[in-house]
């Protein structure tokens, strides 16, 4: 037996792990910024290879990463001419956001280069979201007109003396809670209120649905033409909560060889 095989180990200090456990993960350990991006870019690639890119955006940079690499790699996604930065997370997060954010949290002086039309408030905005407009404009219209179907029902229900006015007051004030919560809930990306607003809607929209179908009774099919249920509906799917964002796996700690 050689000498360096008989060689006593060196002593166990309280930092080092345990035999089993996991050795910590170093940054290094995740994929470069540079081939997520290249992934994200290739026309093979998946709603996955999108988050990855979103997620590794989010990590701080590594020890030996350039700073200087980095934001010049953030500025070319915040570039409108790349459309990689217009790739959208399964979370609603656009890529070019996620670059936008990860440059101010570089500071100075990286934070300086940011151009000066994204220097706007932290948030996806209805500039970079066009699409949060369109539910803006069904829940706008939607919650307009039950409002003043809620209202022609009290007044039809005051000419035959059966009208409840601080039930019908109540409804409407719930409308335009939850209603205001599932639309601050999209532009703020919280998918508590996404949650919170979505289950409000749909509970409008089941109940619109439930006298719509009890007024066709009466009137021969006209309730389902002039009650919104149908604009109920129509904002609950269009409101509804947006996917929580995956994480990307962590790769595995490195096995200790006997």
């Amino acid at each position: 037996m050689s000498q360096e095989a008989t060689r006593s180990a060196p002593p166990s200090t309280g930092d080092e792990p345990s035999e089993g456990a996991l050795a910590p993960i170093a940054a290094e350990a995740f994929p470069p910024l540079a081939l997520l991006l290249e992934e994200a870019r290739s026309p093979g690639r998946v709603p996955a290879d999108v988050d990855a890119l979103i997620v590794g955006l989010g990590r701080p940079p590594s020890a030996d990463e350039s700073l200087r690499e980095r934001a010049d790699l953030l500025l070319g996604l915040l570039d409108r001419s790349n459309e990689v930065g217009d790739h959208v997370g399964s979370g609603g997060m656009k890529v070019r956001h996620a670059a936008k954010e990860a440059l101010l949290a570089l500071g100075y002086p990286y934070a300086m280069e940011l151009p000066p039309e994204l220097l706007e408030k932290e948030g996806l905005s209805l500039k970079e979201e066009p699409q949060n407009a369109g539910k803006i404009v069904i829940a706008a219209l939607s919650v307009l007109y039950q409002s003043g179907a809620l209202f022609l029902l009290q007044q039809l229900g005051n000419s035959f003396k059966m009208s409840d006015d601080t039930f019908l007051s109540v409804t409407g004030g719930g409308i335009w809670l939850v209603t205001l919560c599932a639309v601050l809930g999209h532009l703020e990306r919280s998918r508590d209120l996404q949650i919170l607003g979505s289950v409000g809607l749909w509970a409008m929209a089941v109940g619109w649905g439930l006298l719509s179908i009890l007024g066709a009774l009466l009137t021969g099919g006209m309730a389902l033409i002039f009650l919104p249920w149908h604009l109920a509906l129509w904002t609950a799917i269009a409101l509804r909560p947006q996917p929580a964002p995956q994480e990307s796996p962590d790769p595995p700690a490195p096995r200790t060889t006997p």
